[in-house]
């Protein structure tokens, strides 16, 4: 599960890379400066957590349900504002919403820096992990950019993450206890590897003759 929470992080953060790339320079900063700020505004709470609360966490009931349902709330504005705008219509509130998922995982992340950090200073770790988004989050938009100058294919990309990241939140946020599960089995890795990255696999493809075909196309 805890590969699979990894996965779900890391798509998350691409994603919202990639809307942040649609967005000006300044307001790429202005979001990092937010994230920046929040990682130091939590860490009073950050230093109290340990691995036996947030593997607690992971497994509860009720913290799997909330996630899936911010999870799916998220991935229903970043559906909704990717057709729009390939349709060739916007709505401002869509367009200015990046990702409030990003908070948890920062919050998420910067315990995983603690806990490898033992016995440094608190204050400094969250001051160098703060420092680190509001530098790294709008220097990784604009290499996004510069990958993909073409702004349908950015908003192409965030359509394809959005729904990687539907699916596989809702996979990591399904409790274990079904009601008509016969028997409990271990989770089959390999297969569940093969069909990320058979996905992954079909994404690139996309994305690669997307990108010839817009070369042809200048």
């Amino acid at each position: 599960m805890e590969l699979v929470i990894h996965l779900l992080i890391l798509l998350i953060v691409l994603n919202c890379v990639t809307k942040l790339s649609l967005w000006r320079w300044w307001q790429q900063a202005l979001y990092g400066l937010l994230l920046g700020g929040f990682a130091w505004w939590s860490l009073r709470w950050v230093i109290l957590q340990s691995k036996t609360q947030l593997t607690d966490y992971l497994q509860d009931t009720n913290t799997l349900q909330t996630l899936a349902i911010l999870i799916t709330i998220e991935s229903a504005i970043g559906l909704a504002f990717s057709l729009l705008w390939l349709n060739g219509k916007s709505m401002k509130l869509l367009d200015a919403y990046a990702s409030l998922l990003m908070f948890p995982v920062v919050f998420y992340l910067l315990t995983q820096v603690i806990f490898l950090t033992t016995g440094k200073d608190f204050g400094m770790v969250g001051l160098t992990f703060a420092a680190a988004i509001i530098v790294l989050l709008p220097l990784m938009a604009q290499g996004i950019r510069w990958l993909l100058p073409d702004k349908s294919s950015r908003v192409e990309l965030h359509l394809q993450l959005t729904v990687l990241v539907c699916m596989l939140g809702l996979i990591s946020t399904t409790h274990g206890q079904m009601v008509y599960v016969v028997k409990e089995e271990p989770l089959d890795w390999v297969s569940l590897m093969t069909s990320f990255g058979f996905f992954l696999a079909l994404f690139i493809v996309g994305l690669t003759v997307h990108r010839l075909k817009w070369k042809l196309n200048r």
